[in-house]
């Protein structure tokens, strides 16, 4: 019988898989065993799977699919997010983080400000094309207390990045935080309208944005 989940603990962390005649083959690219991660990996493959199984069959998707796909019981999921809307509530923090991420990164860039920011703009329009997750589920857990915190510092890290932007005279000095939801709501329902309709949703809003005759009026 062919044992899938062994792990060596000698020091060599790559699994083998062994047969009922005694071999053992090395397994070259072997997917790490539940039991053997640490919660912190537990928690990461839980929402990456979960990410895309929602993505992919929408927030209907039941947690034993869940749960299968990760390599876990549905007993262990359970203790990773005590009920659905945790798990929906943990995906849309991470999401949200990234932006934030994003912004403060884009804070820094020797691009400059508006140059950062329409390159955040358009990464986060292509994550939100390829994959909704945050979209769809923000309607349903909006009310979560992680939810709601970790949305007013993403809220603060773009707040930050316009100002910048605004000081440097590249932004409409009426721009804010809602506008950029505007525009993500914009491009998300473009995307429904026409596949890759997006992008030109996504350049008439940043032309919005602008300052000066490109743009917006100041």
């Amino acid at each position: 019988m062919l044992g899938v989940c062994s792990q060596v603990r000698n020091g060599d962390s790559a699994a083998a898989a062994h047969y009922s005649s005694g071999m053992t083959i090395p397994l070259r690219t072997p997917p790490s065993c539940w039991a053997d991660l640490s919660a912190a990996e537990k928690r990461a493959r839980l929402l990456r799977v979960a990410g895309e199984i929602f993505a992919r069959d929408g927030l209907d998707a039941p947690m034993p699919i869940i749960a299968a796909a990760a390599g876990a019981g549905v007993g262990s999921v359970y203790r990773q997010f005590p009920s659905k809307r945790d798990l929906l509530a943990a995906l849309v923090v991470e999401r949200l983080n990234e932006a934030e991420e994003g912004a403060d990164a884009a804070l820094q860039s020797a691009a400059g400000p508006w140059s950062a920011l329409t390159g955040l703009l358009w990464a986060l329009a292509e994550r939100q094309a390829d994959d909704d997750v945050l979209g769809e589920a923000m309607a349903t857990v909006s009310e979560h207390p992680q939810v709601q915190a970790a949305l007013q510092r993403t809220t603060q890290a773009l707040e930050q990045l316009l100002a910048a932007a605004r000081a440097e005279g590249r932004l409409r000095s009426d721009a804010t935080t809602l506008d950029l939801r505007l525009l993500f709501g914009a491009t998300r329902a473009a995307t429904q309208l026409e596949a890759g309709a997006w992008r030109r949703m996504l350049e008439l809003g940043i032309d919005a944005l602008q300052a000066g005759e490109a743009g917006g009026r100041v």
